[in-house]
């Protein structure tokens, strides 16, 4: 965020600074959008988010390019480390959005996160289908592909947007599902979440480094198309 600009070393934000920013723009991007636009506020949310921290992340891809550049690490180890502070901005996007989402009461929860819930609010985790393998592959490729294509001319706001949205989503899914499973059955809600939480890690953090890559990658290709020749 802008406003934190004086506290970054080297006008790079760190990895536990990121994390942070992504709390506070998801708390802010849902105040701001209940209060202006409630009918539309889960969407408007995770766009107010993206605008928020879009400097974070043109700062870090600054430091990107000074790494290659000036040839202080390899082009691979680059690379994974905008990656890792990437992720890093959507775990704490993750928490900020869950904070919202274990506050609110069932109801507005539900009313906030209509566009990420969509036929999951009555939804037992126990009970829930996650689809062929080969689905759930081909959904993300597709996915994958889309955010590549919305980095090519929105460059890092179409990174945050990706951040955003997917925070949003998994937010509001994990609270659903735990107090779904948590009303429904012998468990409270914080081991329901836990669980919920173990179980999609694995596929969380191979689909959001996806995401992330190939966003990077519409970045790149997007600044190339500007500085060099199509037959370079």
């Amino acid at each position: 965020m802008i406003i934190f600009q004086k506290y970054y070393p080297d006008r790079v934000p760190s990895t536990i600074q990121l994390v942070f920013e992504g709390i506070i723009v998801a708390l802010l991007g849902c105040f701001f959008a209940s209060w202006l636009f409630p009918s539309e506020a889960g969407l408007i949310a995770v766009f107010l988010a993206a605008v928020a921290s879009t400097d974070s992340i043109e700062r870090l891809l600054g430091w990107h390019r000074r790494m290659i550049f000036d040839k202080t690490v390899s082009a691979a180890r680059a690379n994974g480390r905008l990656t890792a502070r990437l992720m890093s901005l959507l775990l704490g996007t993750i928490l900020g959005f869950c904070i919202v989402a274990i506050v609110l009461p069932t109801e507005s929860l539900q009313s906030l996160f209509a566009p990420q819930l969509r036929e999951l609010s009555n939804t037992n985790f126990i009970n829930i289908n996650f689809g062929h393998p080969g689905d759930i592959f081909f959904h993300n490729l597709y996915v994958m592909l889309f955010f590549f294509v919305i980095a090519l001319p929105f460059r890092q706001g179409g990174v945050m947007l990706a951040v955003a949205w997917n925070a949003s989503v998994w937010a509001a899914t994990f609270v659903t599902l735990s107090r779904n499973w948590a009303e429904n059955h012998n468990i409270d809600f914080a081991n329901a979440f836990a669980r919920i939480v173990a179980a999609t890690v694995p596929h969380m953090l191979i689909e959001a480094s996806a995401y992330m890559v190939a966003g990077i990658a519409g970045v790149f290709v997007s600044k190339a198309f500007l500085r060099y020749a199509l037959e370079s």
